[in-house]
């Protein structure tokens, strides 16, 4: 009987404890996932190559499916962007060239075996971007013209390849077609990531074709005084930079080096900066020799840049023979085809000034 409480304590302490619930085991990650997210690591830490192998792979070990053929189109971003990380002055090279074709052969594999895969819009899509940045801009528009009638339903891909069509066909010059495609784009796509994009050069469109007043010039800080009357005949480049401008400092060994190639062929330079965050003719002038920018420059009172519609720097306008707008933007995405195009045209053949 002696036993009989410490029996009676036991049971007691046994019927109050809640039983501790077994842990269930970890998710265990795929070894197809886990190849995947390692892979996007890759291209996110832009290492195109490694991230490209690993893509391949991807492709290789399950052809057909889903992701599969997405992993196609990721490996032809990356040999896309390495690319362009090979080009050297937006210009390219054995090397450059290369990679855009590897780009090309994995789209073009996606668009024809798997036409009906939900990433074969964006892979048309990007066999026009990689035309563009192979110079083929007769190409680039085509195969964005493609994406635009095949994959019409693409909700992402379509309005980005029409503003894409656009900027090609301005780059040919075509101002007509480039404008339609911009319209249509502000019409269907309103809320469009692009769209504020496209309300700009629709308004810097307004003036193409048409005459430029004469300069309104200020100091001219480097070089003989000029005026756009002395300049008719030539194609000429005007370019809006700043000397504290960033973006200015990225794009001048470009542009210095596109005039060292195009001046001799006749083209006319000529740099217009503004009295912005203390700008002088004499800061403007010491910028200028130290960073070997050679061609006039001209100090902007505002009145040259409220009338090309100049929003931001840096930026380039581009005037044909005839002293009339042909092409804006920004100078990062000037291509020589344009300038060429505009040294070989006839003026005689173009419309009169509207």
């Amino acid at each position: 009987m002696q036993f009989l409480p410490v029996l009676f304590a036991c049971a007691s302490f046994s019927a109050s404890q809640t039983p501790t619930p077994t842990p269930a085991p970890p998710q265990a990650v795929s070894p197809a996932d886990s190849t995947w997210v390692a892979a996007h690591d890759l291209k996110k830490k832009a290492d195109y190559e490694k991230a490209g192998r690993a893509f391949a792979a991807y492709a290789q070990g399950f052809p057909g499916t889903p992701r599969g053929v997405e992993a196609l189109v990721e490996e032809g971003v990356c040999h896309f962007s390495l690319g362009r990380a090979r080009q050297r002055l937006q210009q390219n090279n054995q090397d450059s060239m290369s990679a855009f074709g590897l780009a090309e052969a994995r789209f073009r594999t996606v668009v024809e075996e798997h036409a009906t895969s939900a990433v074969a819009g964006r892979a048309q899509y990007m066999r026009g971007t990689v035309a563009m940045f192979s110079g083929d801009l007769v190409l680039a528009e085509r195969e964005y013209g493609t994406g635009l009638e095949r994959f019409a339903l693409d909700a992402k891909y379509l309005p980005k390849s029409l503003e894409r069509r656009a900027a090609v066909r301005r780059h040919l010059l075509k101002t007509a077609d480039g404008r339609t495609d911009l319209a249509r784009y502000a019409r269907e796509f309103p809320k469009g990531e692009d769209a504020e994009a496209v309300k700009r050069y629709l308004s810097m469109m307004e003036l193409f074709d048409k005459p430029v007043p004469e300069l309104s010039t200020g100091a001219w800080v480097q070089g003989d005084a000029t005026t756009l009357a002395n300049l008719r005949g030539d194609v000429v480049v005007l370019y809006f930079f700043a000397t504290w401008c960033e973006n200015c400092e990225k794009a001048r060994p470009f542009l210095l080096d596109l005039a060292k190639r195009f001046e001799p062929m006749g083209v006319r330079w000529i740099g217009i900066v503004d009295h912005s965050k203390g700008q002088t003719p004499e800061s403007v002038r010491a910028f200028l020799g130290s960073n070997a920018i050679h061609f006039p420059v001209y100090m902007d009172e505002g009145r040259t840049t409220t009338t090309v519609r100049g929003q931001k720097i840096p930026d380039v306008v581009l005037l044909d023979r005839e002293g009339r707008i042909r092409w804006h933007d920004n100078p990062a995405n000037l291509q020589d085809a344009t300038i060429e195009l505009l040294l070989t045209e006839d003026p005689a053949a173009l419309p009169g000034p509207k």
